[in-house]
């Protein structure tokens, strides 16, 4: 079966803003190479820790709030829930400008692989 020339096109064009998306941290990369976005997430990592105590208590005693049977199975389940998600929400923000400056490139570059199909698609001819 023969796939039309109109759809190889496409599935060619909808692939190149995924591949262009991944390029975007290449200057990330410049600054990963000498190890400037490590240091950042390490930072956000050792800064993590309040909220994930915070997410500790608030697990723990919400269990304990809730159920009648108080076990202690049940604290000990919430309160690490409490904590793995109060760590991981304090490793988001405490990271959100690298991980912003990441996303703005991608998306410029997501929209020049765009503009460039569109240019070809539709060329413009001046004079």
């Amino acid at each position: 079966m023969r796939t039309p020339a109109l759809l190889k096109s496409e599935s060619a064009h909808s692939r190149k803003p995924f591949e262009s998306g991944p390029n975007a941290d290449s200057a990330a990369g410049d600054s990963a190479r000498n190890g400037a976005l490590a240091r950042e997430y390490a930072r956000a990592a050792r800064a993590a820790w309040v909220p994930a105590t915070v997410g500790v208590a608030v697990g723990a005693l919400s269990v304990c709030l809730a159920t009648k049977s108080r076990s202690g199975r049940g604290a000990l389940a919430g309160g690490l829930l409490g904590g793995i998600l109060g760590f991981a929400g304090g490793v988001a923000w405490g990271s959100r400008e690298a991980t912003s400056a990441m996303a703005r490139r991608a998306a410029k570059n997501i929209g020049d692989a765009r503009d460039q199909h569109w240019l070809k698609r539709h060329p413009i001819a001046y004079a």
